[in-house]
């Protein structure tokens, strides 16, 4: 066996061959990213419970959640802040956990969150449950008003509906849009006429409520027929508001809610994010790529989907990709390689002055084989290239021209 490689010179040109064509091979199709892939075992489930005491938010919220989360063998550590108006907890999973099970783990929780939400009482939110604080977004695009001064609440109908299409694109993760604004209807009552007629804002906003009628009104059963039975009048529009009914007298007068109050439609104030871009607000649509692919080929499908999205804008709106990581990772890979080509030349030089002509050779076929051959392995394992990734090669490369020169020697 020691000398197998000396009696047949064709086994080791065709283990060359198989390694150059596997390298090659795995240089255009592994994974091109900037950053490593971080297994994300936290998250956050923040429920808010407007004007509840932190003694309530404990009792009627935390809890609830946490005895639904104890009863998850996967969950390690639970930390709960109890606050006024608002209850937050940290979930942090066992590092032990596989990564092909990490996701089944986190819909889990999902629905334990949804079984205590049933057990809320009236006045509390939806939990806001937030798995995604780790990796960095692949691209970013902003979305501005233009020199008409379009208002942010028109902008952040276009940011969804690109955020929509960004989904749509084979290797997406996910589709974040800060910046948008809440649009609410602020009805505004005139505490004079109000106190006049007294009616009070609570009275106003039964009203309203009671006005709403999307939910269903009754069921109508019978031998074969089981019909649901819906009111019309549900309020679509700012003028419904307006004309919704506080009072009727016994002469037939009708006191509407535009009587004593005023109707707008607007963001909400005060807003909760804000975005700027170049100076001026913005809203901001962020993307993430899927684990283990290639930025620059996904890049190349987003560029193709921002040209269709950006071509139904209107010209009031000023949109523009702000972030490209494909492009700082082709330069970062780029500046490798060049790096990579000039400390083998400066080795093979060196060499061949110090050692002859065969001996650089042989280290010289050396670097290139096995890096072919790393390539392949990080194929095979799913390993992407990345930064941590480029830099193992780079100081493995090195210690193996060491070994290169002492074996050559010897």
């Amino acid at each position: 066996m020691e000398t197998l490689t000396y009696r047949e010179p064709r086994l080791v040109a065709l283990a060359l061959l198989v390694i150059v064509a596997a390298g090659l091979s795995a240089l255009l199709a592994i994974g091109r990213q900037e950053d490593p892939t971080i297994t994300n075992l936290f998250a956050t489930v923040t429920t808010p419970f407007p004007g509840a005491d932190p003694a309530r938010v404990e009792t009627l919220v935390t809890a609830e959640i946490e005895d639904k989360l104890r009863e998850i063998s996967e969950v390690d550590t639970l930390t709960s802040a109890s606050a006024t108006g608002i209850s937050i907890i940290q979930v942090e999973l066992s590092d032990q956990l596989a990564d092909g099970r990490i996701e089944q783990v986190w819909s889990e929780i999902r629905d334990a969150v949804a079984e205590a939400e049933a057990a809320f009482p009236e006045g509390v939110q939806s939990p806001d449950f937030d798995t995604d604080g780790s990796g960095a977004y692949s691209a970013i695009v902003a979305l501005s008003a233009g020199h008409d001064g379009v208002p942010l609440t028109i902008i952040a109908r276009y940011a969804e509906d690109l955020a929509n299409r960004l989904r749509s694109v084979p290797g997406t993760k996910l589709a974040d849009i800060y910046g948008a604004p809440e649009e609410e209807v602020l009805v505004t009552v005139d505490p004079v006429r109000s106190a006049a007629l007294g009616l009070t804002a609570d009275a106003v906003s039964t009203a309203v409520r009671a006005a709403d009628s999307k939910g269903q009104s009754g069921r109508l059963r019978g031998a074969d027929n089981d019909l649901i039975i819906d009111l019309e009048g549900d309020i679509t529009a700012v003028d419904r508001v307006r004309q919704v009914i506080l009072r009727e007298g016994v002469d037939g007068q009708v006191t509407r809610v535009a009587d004593i109050a005023r109707v707008t439609r607007g963001p909400r104030q005060p807003v909760e994010e804000a975005a700027l871009f170049n100076g001026a607000p913005a809203v901001l649509v962020a993307a993430k790529l899927e684990d283990g692919l290639q930025v620059d080929v996904w890049m190349s499908d987003v560029k193709a989907a921002l040209d269709t999205a950006f071509a139904a804008i209107p010209g009031g709106i000023d949109a523009a990709l702000i972030f490209d990581q494909s492009r700082y990772t082709a330069d970062r890979l780029s500046e490798v390689a060049t790096n990579m080509a000039i400390g083998v030349a400066l080795v093979v030089g060196v060499l061949l002055i110090t050692l002859g002509l065969r001996a650089a050779a042989i280290v010289a076929l050396i670097l290139p084989v096995v890096s072919l051959a790393t390539l392949a392995t990080m194929n095979v394992i799913g390993l992407a290239i990345h930064q941590m990734s480029v830099t193992g090669l780079i100081v493995a490369l090195g210690l193996l021209v060491d070994a290169g020169i002492v074996m050559t020697d010897e």
